[in-house]
């Protein structure tokens, strides 16, 4: 539920000319897959990283120099929102059940608190307002508040190199794969409120979907060590729209 709000067409002012093209439409499809894949892959929830990127100016101006450093959120805030309502009913439904520990709880809370803001801060965007400092100092500190609510969780969950099969056909004995390979850096160019254009870089995941012969089912570690080796399979050909191979 909260993944396809992904690929819903945005409407309404605001929104950044970079979010109108095909592709970034096709970035989205690619964000909304790879996290299936891995959902796929495991009943933990895995939540896509948001677009924190860093900044270099590209206007004939300097960026004002009261914003040294600067950040922008990937406005979703349906995505944020639904993820948020996702968050809320797991902690209710754990609470209620009796099994939530005190780590578990303190750790729910604490990406309640983060999603919040990443909501908070998409609205200020797409209303075409300034962000105030502390909105900038969250997004510079943002992959360290993610790494403080993982932390613990094992080496293995944070990985994002991941395959599993989905479908099968046994007439040709062939398993459909789904997988996401090592993160990839998107760039995108977007206006500020005081009419500055940045160039702002940040992670995405790379999807693939290939078929494999069921006598040879993949594991994470094959399919790390295909990539390793150069051997995994072509990007999606409809992400050539936003990626380089």
């Amino acid at each position: 539920y909260a993944l396809k709000s992904l690929t819903s067409e945005p409407g309404g002012k605001g929104w950044p000319t970079f979010t109108q093209t095909d592709a970034w439409k096709d970035k989205q499809l690619n964000a909304a897959l790879g996290s299936w894949a891995a959902l796929r892959h495991d009943t933990i929830l895995y939540v896509k990283q948001s677009y924190t990127p860093g900044i270099h100016a590209t206007s004939a101006q300097p960026v004002p120099k009261e914003f040294p450093v600067v950040g922008y959120v990937e406005p979703v805030p349906e995505f944020y929102a639904r993820l948020i309502a996702l968050t809320r009913m797991t902690e209710k439904g754990l609470a209620d059940q009796k099994v939530l520990d005190e780590d578990s709880k303190s750790r729910l809370a604490a990406l309640d608190q983060v999603l919040t803001r990443l909501l908070d801060i998409s609205v200020k965007e797409l209303g075409n307002q300034k962000l105030a400092q502390e909105d900038y100092d969250f997004i510079k500190d943002f992959a360290a508040n993610i790494n403080s609510i993982v932390t613990g969780s094992g080496d293995a969950t944070q990985k994002t190199t991941l395959v599993a099969d989905v479908h099968t056909v046994q007439n040709t004995n062939q398993a459909l794969e789904e997988a996401t390979g090592y993160i990839r850096l998107l760039l995108v160019a977007y206006k500020l409120p005081e009419g500055h254009i940045l160039v702002g870089a940040g992670p995405v995941y790379s999807y693939y979907e290939f078929k494999q012969p069921i006598s040879n089912r993949l594991t994470d570690e094959k399919w790390r060590e295909m990539l390793g080796s150069g051997q995994a399979p072509q990007l999606p050909e409809w992400t050539k729209t936003f990626a380089s191979f």
